[in-house]
């Protein structure tokens, strides 16, 4: 519905001329346009506060943006626009004429948000309050600062810069450092990086990652960037993969060469200098042919009161510096320096992919329900029946009648591969395509026998669960809002036809998907089905508690409902179990130690999504404040053969996984962030 005040103002409208047409002033960035509200016209003016009504923020904005080929109206909102030099975006509303359809979101101060540059450009050309701030910008053109406009957009990004560059702002001044400018005792302070490099027993939490989405298969090549003591490495030639590894203290004659795959783990925050910081991370994605993993520490403040302050970070006791990011920080900052919007795996690392293509394919694939086709129907081929001649001479048997026998495996291969992609297969999909024409005929037609000979039912699973991996993934899409999201391979293309009709049918159909997630009664509806289906336990009617394993099997709306929380924390696997809050817009994702090998696994860290608010709490147990509980009754979260197994006794009651943070038995966040 529209807001009241606003229908009939479309496009043609004339007041839509006054926001956007006929403006000598204002800054544009593409084909958008800002002006701060005190040099909009007469009529502009009226209009757009009109509009802010509507959104409740008549008197909260500062800067007007008009978008004039989406027909998008937003009001910015710059508490410090004429204070500071680069004001930082506090609150923004939106609002599409047409539609009608609002968006408002809130940043905070000290997160990453978005700040204002060039501001001089948004007032009116008289303004006599615009001739310091062009000097300003006069200087930081000169200082080269502008240079690279894809990294200063954001706070963080915007201050590295700076210190990169040797400069700080002071009012509105650059102002050159110098090195006597810096903390006095960081001069004295020598970091041990080598330090940090750990002897390990088992893959490295990137490259663990790697291995579990099978991005290591396939004849891949792997680099090791600050390869450490080379645990990851040997681990990999131990598997038959091509690997090569870089380390400045360990392997410094390592030869840095281009690979497939190339890792970035726990690089990046224990370099204290921001210049080689950055310089690292450009250069492992130099190497980088299809994939880049990156892996860097999460934190809090409450950990910086451990160490002594050091720089953008904290020099530990025995001499090492760590830089702690927030999950979304890390995402920002990767993006910023790469120039490509990495994907979000779990909490401290990301993906980074070469191509749209790559990245798309993994994204769709990760959404997807692998089909298990039933035991094969046609089993081993059966000895051939003797022929006898009958009269004329001609045998009473032919031999197409046992093609099916004869060629068995085959067969099964080909239904398999078709259950798999609920449709017929391509030549580069199925490369015994053409055996299959030559053996036992044309592929449709054997399709169809197939479906006659074994009935229907399998298939239709196989199409309904494709339909919904492919709506699953092009709703997460639109939520990320992804610069790749048209850039779809070939298979991918090919789905979508087949089970969505078209792309446009099915980016309408991915939106009312995603939409309905704010729908309280059809999350409890898909808790409710899903719980009648065997997965996982629900909790009354507050919560659904599963594994992460089967959040896939889930209905679609608890697939996207998780989907989004992801990208605040990254995939559901990378949990154990996944509780998905029906009234509260929460999905919290819980981590034991052994939950696969103990019967009564202990948790270990509960990590909070508040989808309403974006915002991410990190709880830890196994301290000796808050010891790590015992999980009782596991079996309830997984896929229940017999739903006699289940007591009654609640999760609640046997495990802190799930008491509210505000009980005397909580422990604190040990991080948080706004996303």
């Amino acid at each position: 519905m529209r807001p009241a005040g606003i229908i009939g103002l479309v496009m043609t409208d004339p007041r839509w001329k006054h926001l956007s047409e006929g403006h000598a002033h204002g800054k544009r960035v593409g084909d958008a346009w800002y002006v701060h509200r005190s040099a909009l016209t007469e009529e502009a003016r009226e209009t757009a506060d009109q509009l802010a009504g509507t959104l409740g923020c008549h008197d909260r904005y500062d800067v007007l943006k008009v978008t004039s080929r989406r027909g998008t109206v937003s009001f910015l909102s710059y508490p410090t626009f004429f204070d500071e030099a680069f004001p930082l975006l506090r609150e923004a509303w939106s609002l599409h004429l047409e539609t009608g359809r609002t968006a408002h979101r809130q940043y905070a101060a000290d997160g990453n948000p978005p700040l204002l540059h060039r501001k001089e450009l948004l007032l009116a050309p008289d303004d006599s309050r615009a001739t310091v701030w062009k000097d300003l910008t006069a200087e930081v053109e000169a200082a080269g600062l502008f240079t690279d406009t894809s990294i200063i957009g954001h706070r963080l990004q915007w201050a590295e810069e700076l210190r990169a560059k040797g400069y700080s702002v002071v009012g509105h001044r650059l102002v050159a450092e110098t090195a006597t400018e810096s903390a006095p005792s960081e001069g004295l302070l020598e970091v041990q990086r080598h330090k940090t490099a750990l002897e390990r027993n088992r893959l490295s939490t990137p490259v663990q990652a790697l291995w579990r989405n099978g991005l290591l298969e396939g004849g891949l090549t792997f680099f090791d960037y600050g390869c450490g003591r080379g645990g990851d490495m040997a681990a990999l030639v131990a598997r038959g993969l091509e690997v090569g590894g870089w380390d400045p203290h360990f392997r410094a004659e390592g030869e840095k060469r281009p690979a497939d795959v190339v890792n970035l783990g726990f690089v990046i925050n224990v370099i204290e200098d921001v210049v080689e910081r950055r310089a690292a991370l450009k250069g492992a994605w130099a190497l980088t042919q299809k994939i880049l993993a990156v892996a860097a520490l999460i934190g809090g403040r409450t950990a910086y009161e451990k160490f002594r302050l050091f720089r953008d970070g904290v020099l530990t006791s025995i001499g090492t510096f760590q830089k702690y990011y927030t999950h979304e920080e890390l995402g920002e900052y990767i993006a910023g320096v790469v120039g490509r919007e990495p994907v979000s795996i779990e909490p401290g690392c990301y993906f980074v992919f070469r191509t749209d293509a790559d990245e798309q394919d993994f994204l769709a694939r990760r959404q997807s329900v692998r089909i298990r086709p039933a035991l094969p129907r046609y089993g081993l081929p059966r000895p051939m029946t003797p022929r006898t001649p009958r009269a004329g001479g001609k045998l009473t048997q032919s031999l197409t009648a046992n093609r099916w026998e004869l060629h068995a495996t085959l067969v099964e291969l080909y239904w398999q591969r078709c259950l798999e992609l609920a449709r017929l297969p391509t030549d580069s999909e199925f490369p015994e395509l053409a055996r299959v024409q030559a053996r036992l005929g044309n592929p449709k037609r054997v399709l169809e026998k197939l479906l006659s000979d074994r009935g229907p039912e399998e298939m239709r699973l196989a199409r309904e669960s494709r339909r919904d991996d492919l709506l699953v993934f092009l709703a997460l899409n639109l939520f990320e809002r992804r610069r790749s999201f048209g850039s779809l391979s070939e298979r991918l293309q090919l789905d979508i036809r087949e089970h969505l009709g078209s792309y446009g049918t099915g980016v309408e159909l991915a939106k009312r998907l995603l939409f309905s997630i704010s729908s309280v009664a059809g999350i409890q509806a898909a808790c409710e089905e899903a719980h009648a289906k065997g997965y996982g336990h629900l909790e009354l009617a507050d919560a659904l508690f599963v594994e992460a394993e089967y959040v896939n099997h889930l209905p679609a709306l608890l697939r996207v409902y998780v989907g989004c929380a992801g990208k605040l924390y990254g995939q559901a696997t990378s949990a154990d179990v996944v509780k998905i809050h029906i009234q509260s817009g929460k999905v919290t994702f819980l981590l034991h130690d052994e939950y696969q090998n103990l019967p009564e696994p202990l948790l270990i860290e509960r990590v909070k999504v508040d989808l309403r608010k974006q915002q991410v709490r990190f709880f830890q147990y196994g301290s000796e404040e808050f010891p790590a509980l015992p999980t009782l009754g596991k079996e309830r979260f997984g896929l229940r053969l017999d739903d006699k197994s289940e007591t009654s006794s609640s999760p609640e009651l046997q495990s802190p996984a799930n008491s509210p943070s505000t009980s005397a038995g909580n422990p604190a966040p040990a991080s948080s962030g706004r996303a």
